[in-house]
Parts: C-alpha cells; sequence; structure tokens
C-alpha cells in the first residue's frame, strides 16, 4: 500500500514538472549574442551626406564600417573607413576611394544612437535603420558560416551570461 501511494505521488509529482516545464522557460528563450548592422546618415556641416553602415561583433566588441558618398550626391565616392566603439560612441577615420577626390582624409565620431558629429567637421548623425542577427544557438551560426575554427571560437549564438 505505502508503495503504491509512493510511485503515485512521483508519477503525480512527474507530471506537473512536465505540465510545469515550458510555463518556467524564459518567454522569448534565452537570449544570445548576435551580431548588429546599424546603418548611418552623416550629414557633414549638415550638408555632405556619408552612409555608413556599421556591423558590431558582440565577442570582442569590434566594429567593421563601409561607406560612401551618395551616387546622386555630385560628390560620390567610396570610402575605406576604420573605426572604434569605446563607451557608446562610435569615432572613425575614413579615406576616399573615388571616383571623387581619392586619397582625401577625414575623420569624426558620433554616438551610437546618433546625434552630433564632432571631429573635422561638425554635424548630424542620424539611424537609417538597424538589424540584428536570430541564430537559436551556436551551433546554428557554426553551421551557417560553414564551420572552422573562427567560427566554433565566436561567441555568436551563446548564451549571453
Amino acid at each position: 500500500m505505502t508503495r503504491r501511494l509512493l510511485i503515485s505521488l512521483v508519477a503525480v509529482g512527474l507530471l506537473i514538472g512536465v505540465a510545469a516545464g515550458p510555463a518556467m522557460a524564459a518567454p522569448g528563450g534565452v537570449d544570445r549574442y548576435q551580431v548588429t548592422t546599424t546603418v548611418y546618415t552623416i550629414s557633414a556641416l549638415n550638408t555632405y551626406t556619408h552612409n555608413y553602415t556599421v556591423v558590431t561583433n558582440p565577442c570582442d566588441g569590434t566594429i567593421d564600417i563601409t561607406g560612401a558618398t551618395p551616387v546622386d550626391s555630385g560628390y560620390w565616392t567610396v570610402e575605406t573607413v576604420t573605426g572604434t566603439l569605446v563607451d557608446g560612441v562610435i569615432s572613425f577615420n575614413s579615406t576616399y576611394l573615388g571616383p571623387h577626390n581619392p586619397g582625401y582624409a577625414w575623420w569624426g565620431s558620433f554616438p551610437v544612437v546618433g546625434g552630433a558629429l564632432s571631429g573635422l567637421y561638425s554635424g548630424t548623425v542620424t539611424v537609417a535603420g538597424t538589424s540584428s542577427t536570430d541564430y537559436k544557438n551556436h551551433g546554428e551560426f557554426v553551421s551557417f558560416m560553414g564551420g572552422g575554427p573562427d567560427a566554433a571560437h565566436s561567441c555568436i549564438g551563446m548564451p549571453i551570461h
């Protein structure tokens, strides 16, 4: 009798645990490291427009920047841009590749949320759009990247602690 009661209580406990399990999971799953891409419109001297795309690596805080001036600006050029992200501020150095004024260099900084441009020129920076990857786990990221040691050692897709 005691044994049957014990087995019944264990069975009921397991059923309750299985039913309650999904309800105890965090809504939306586990937060994971993802790559964020933000497009900025920079207006130097509130006249000269530059479009910069900033890709942020959550593993080491580094950023990659690509940039150009709009084709219809009259001074269209592709830019080589390097930069850093420190305390919510992006600092960059840019060199024109051409076709307009190859070799011209300028620099500046602005908050990641947009706002005032400072540096060689003043102006304004607006966020034109932001997107983020949505890897469900690290294995999905590694598979998407085709494997290899760089992907395997990345934090992307791993849980945020």
